[in-house]
């Protein structure tokens, strides 16, 4: 069965619109037949664009094949209060996680970045800046933005990074683009802990069946991710 994909249904959609034109030039009909799918297609890439796990614009990875401990990351650290809060709970409870990196973060708090890989964790690519408009960058800007931030991981850390997290989990053309000139590797998750949005109880619940396979979304950005984490690992 063919894959549903950005370039498959970018075809499809061509073809079919090119086919509507013909038909119009030569039968009358009205303009809202060619919006109609004009919409649909919109709409797949919205779809698409949103959710990483998809597979619709690039190859991420969003549950393990390694089925013998369950996968903890961490998105948009180094912070510099809660990152060493958060290697102590899994020091006690002798997990290793992985943490995806501001380069801007990196660059602020190399100590901790550093702490992170010399506690036995590793620390991937989460783009340089994590803006708000990365999704809009050009293919040009986001691999700019990713060689940066594995060159501040390659220095101050001394491991070679080939994992990225884009921000918000968003994918598009330029970033897949941008991912295979430098042949890095897409990592998403298939829980998400929310644990940015809501209380310790809601987000206790949403990952209290996780299972080993599975790759966990948190933040080492946020306090109460530092107990939610202790508890987790505790009653697991």
């Amino acid at each position: 069965m063919q894959k549903i994909n950005f370039k498959n249904i970018s075809l499809v959609f061509i073809i079919f619109l090119i086919i509507l034109l013909i038909l119009r030039s030569i039968l009358v009909f009205s303009f809202f037949y060619i919006i109609i799918p004009t919409i649909i297609y919109l709409i797949f890439i919205f779809l698409g664009a949103k959710n990483i796990c998809s597979q619709f614009f690039l190859k991420s990875i969003c549950k393990s094949e390694d089925k013998s401990k369950l996968h903890l990351t961490f998105d948009d650290g180094p912070h510099p209060v809660v990152t060493p809060k958060i290697l102590k709970v899994l020091k006690k409870n002798n997990e290793s996680a992985l943490f995806f990196c501001i380069g801007k973060n990196i660059e602020k708090y190399p100590d901790v970045a550093k702490q992170i890989v010399e506690e036995g964790h590793e620390i991937a690519n989460h783009s340089y800046s994590h803006s708000n408009f990365f999704d809009f960058f050009k293919s040009s800007k986001v691999i700019s933005e990713l060689k940066k931030t594995n060159e501040l991981i390659k220095n101050i850390t001394g491991t070679k990074c080939i994992k990225f997290r884009p921000p918000f989990g968003i994918t598009n053309p330029h970033i897949a683009k941008a991912i295979n000139k430098l042949d890095m590797q897409v990592v998403g998750w298939n829980i998400r802990s929310f644990d940015t949005i809501k209380g310790k109880k809601e987000v206790l619940k949403r990952i209290e069946n996780a299972k080993k396979g599975d790759i966990i979304l948190f933040h080492d950005t946020k306090e109460q991710t530092v107990e939610i984490l202790d508890e987790f690992l505790r009653l697991k």
